[in-house]
């Protein structure tokens, strides 16, 4: 499978990340992240990028701090190449894994001495779906990308956004505000 291109998308309904991966022979992939696998993901995407770089020998011969400098401005490097602006391709595919997104329940990152990463990404199915899995091969630059749309997707879903603490009962408690005690209603 030759990837062609890459999306990643908050979607707040849903209230998960959809990942469409579209090969050059028309072919897409779509997966669900939920916030647990999404947030988690972003680190061992992180760690695999050192580890691609660190194949290279000017970046492997470096100390730890300066290996990790050599990897962020390797990562700056990409995404000055990289062609980010291209919409995604929304004309009709083939589906070969269904409409359905799988709902990835494990992914298993493996990194070749050549550079080639191998996701192998899992959903465990329930009564109503199969388990799926499916493997993707995916070069150094694809990697970056992948973790770039990632890391994005999960800043605009706002799930590392800190939650704000109850109010304590300083007169501005429901009890002793009774507008405030009206049913709320939480739409998106």
């Amino acid at each position: 499978m030759n990837i062609h291109q890459l999306n990643v998308q908050y979607d707040e309904r849903h209230d998960r990340l959809l990942v469409r991966i579209k090969t050059v022979q028309e072919q897409e992939i779509r997966l669900w992240l939920t916030r647990r696998i999404g947030i988690k993901l972003v680190e061992p995407l992180q760690t695999t990028v050192a580890r691609i770089e660190s194949l290279d020998p000017s970046v492997a011969l470096a100390d730890e701090e300066s290996r990790k400098i050599l990897v962020h401005l390797k990562q700056e490097d990409f995404l000055k190449k990289a062609d980010l602006n291209t919409p995604y391709s929304e004309e009709k595919s083939e589906l070969p894994m269904g409409a359905l997104p799988m709902l990835v329940t494990e992914v298993t990152i493996h990194v070749h001495a050549n550079g080639l990463t191998q996701l192998v990404i899992k959903d465990a199915g329930d009564e109503a779906q199969e388990p799926r899995s499916c493997t993707l091969n995916m070069q150094s630059f694809m990697v970056h990308g992948l973790l770039h749309l990632l890391q994005q997707a999960v800043h605009r879903s706002q799930w590392l956004e800190p939650i704000d603490p109850p109010d304590t009962d300083d007169g501005t408690s429901e009890a002793a505000n009774p507008r405030r005690s009206q049913k709320k209603v939480y739409t998106h």
